[in-house]
């Protein structure tokens, strides 16, 4: 990322409270995860994904590019004393090892190239949750670079040698009265042959 990039990820959340609403897919999912083992919260920004899972009984693993968002988490978890651990990396050189996670969650932020990393991570029985932008979005506006979107039925095919629990496209309407193009997955590694 450029430096001009991670300047406008830093000024976003500067001086801003950790937290925040969770996605309702995150939030109606979450029965269906375990509520003991380790998640990975994938671009968690200032953890919003991160705290509903932590209070469902998981131990999380935030990561995130902006160091601002990092510091607001880490001052949320140290004050509450949840079971987060906020990681300043850039996803593209962030190990993790094999079969290590017990649940990854990835919502509003898409690189493909991540998805075998996923995979190797997950245990065996591990859930996957998706829950972002469809290629739809653009006529929305916001984000505007089709990069980040899903193409229809592009999950699906991501997903094609897991365990499908959850699959969905379309449009979702929020409280605010805000509406976005979705395509969310839940979904569970296959145990070994």
């Amino acid at each position: 990322m450029s430096a001009d990039g991670r300047a406008g990820w830093e000024e976003r959340h500067r001086g801003r409270e950790a937290g925040g609403t969770p996605e309702p897919f995150v939030l109606e999912m979450l029965p269906l995860v375990p509520r003991q083992g380790i998640a990975l919260d994938v671009a968690a920004g200032r953890g919003r994904h991160s705290i509903a899972m932590a209070q469902h009984g998981l131990t999380v693993v935030a990561i995130d590019y902006s160091q601002e968002a990092m510091r607001a988490l880490g001052k949320f978890v140290h004050e509450r004393r949840l079971a987060i651990w906020p990681v300043v990396a850039d996803l593209d050189n962030f190990p993790v090892h094999s079969e290590s996670l017990d649940l990854i969650v990835n919502v509003n932020y898409l690189d493909r190239g991540l998805f075998p990393e996923f995979k190797r991570a997950l245990k065996p029985g591990g859930m996957l949750m998706v829950d972002t932008f469809l290629i739809d979005q653009l006529a929305v506006g916001h984000p505007s670079n089709p990069k980040f979107m899903f193409e229809h039925h592009e999950l699906k095919k991501l997903l094609s040698d897991y365990e499908i629990r959850h699959l969905g496209e379309g449009l979702r309407n929020y409280p605010d009265g805000s509406i976005a193009w979705r395509a969310s997955a839940l979904a569970i590694k296959k145990e070994a042959d």
